[in-house]
């Protein structure tokens, strides 16, 4: 099929000038079905009159008939999902909301009253995912007068850092009973 025909077909399809078909067919190396596909995506096809059927040669001319095309979508309508599909999308809501969470939230390491890094937590839960020894080191940390909070909002915060109180206070008196 030549590049004027393709141009005809998707001009007749898609009831656009020759000048829209012409630059949706090279916008899509001149794939017919691809340049039909984005202009209905750029809502550019509009709704076609009903072609008239020929009628049959007699000696009266009747009206013209006209057959039936299917009617395009007025309205465009949200996809139907399955049940995995909305699991799916739930799921992912849920992780953007955690993920931005764990951006606002941080994780802060202090020593002798002093800030000594401030991380955001999903920094320090990827490295103690990715990296076994993170765990060893915020212990052993712990021994060499560290001690951790997390700040940001959430219920959580506050009893989180009440147990890394509690540990940092373990940590001192273990310290303090070897020595």
């Amino acid at each position: 099929m030549e590049n004027l025909e393709k141009v005809e077909l998707v001009r007749e399809k898609c009831n656009v000038s020759y000048e829209e078909a012409r630059n949706a067919l090279e916008a899509c190396d001149y794939d017919v079905l691809d340049a039909i596909v984005m202009l209905e995506q750029a809502n550019k096809v509009t709704e076609r009159m009903p072609k008239p059927i020929e009628a049959p040669e007699a000696d009266s001319e009747p009206e013209a008939e006209y057959e039936a095309e299917p009617e395009a979508a007025s309205e465009p309508t949200e996809p139907k999902t399955t049940k995995a599909g909305r699991a799916w999308k739930s799921f992912c809501a849920k992780c953007k909301e955690l993920f931005g969470s764990g951006m606002e939230t941080t994780f802060v390491a202090e020593r002798n009253g002093e800030r000594f890094i401030a991380v955001p937590l999903l920094v320090l839960v990827f490295g103690l995912l990715l990296w076994g020894a993170t765990i060893w080191l915020l212990i052993i940390g712990l021994f060499f007068g560290f001690r951790y909070r997390i700040e940001g909002t959430g219920k959580a915060v506050a009893g989180v850092n009440e147990a890394m109180d509690k540990a940092a206070d373990a940590a001192e008196d273990i310290k303090q009973n070897v020595a």
